[in-house]
């Protein structure tokens, strides 16, 4: 999982704190829950020193019913909207680190049998790989001034 990942997945358990699956959901799984599933991802240019990958993550909520489930949903897409659509990225130890996820957009789907969808899509940078030359450490410049005789 990656840390923007991670840190979606803690914005959420923190305004629903309830047992949280990332794997699969197993057969027997606890009511009231939050499924985050692996994103999809698609890739892209954006300048000359960087690519973009926009991701797209389908969280399931699972609840006692369909509208409970969507209820609290919407409850989480709001808390995003109304924090600007900002999410705080985390460290592997759950503490902020000054940095946010911008989110494109998100919504909320009532699914059926007590699950609804949060679907949440953001982009996100990188550099691209580059290769290392040896620093410049010094300049030596040899010069002659030549007089013409005229």
């Amino acid at each position: 999982m990656n840390q923007e990942v991670g840190s979606i997945m803690k914005y959420f358990y923190d305004l629903f704190p309830v047992m949280v699956y990332t794997e699969e959901v197993p057969q027997n799984f606890v009511v009231p829950s939050i499924f985050v599933p692996t994103p999809s991802v698609f890739n892209g240019n954006d300048t000359n020193m960087t690519f973009n990958k926009t991701f797209s993550l389908s969280v399931k909520l699972f609840h006692e019913n369909s509208s409970k489930a969507f209820s609290e949903a919407e409850r989480i897409t709001d808390a995003v909207s109304g924090g600007r659509d900002l999410i705080p990225i985390v460290d592997v130890t759950g503490n902020k680190t000054g940095q946010f996820i911008r989110v494109n957009r998100i919504e909320a789907r009532e699914g059926d049998g007590g699950v609804a969808i949060i679907v949440v899509n953001w982009n996100s940078n990188y550099f691209y790989d580059r290769e290392t030359w040896p620093t410049l450490q010094d300049i030596q410049m040899h010069s002659e001034v030549s007089e013409n005789e005229q």
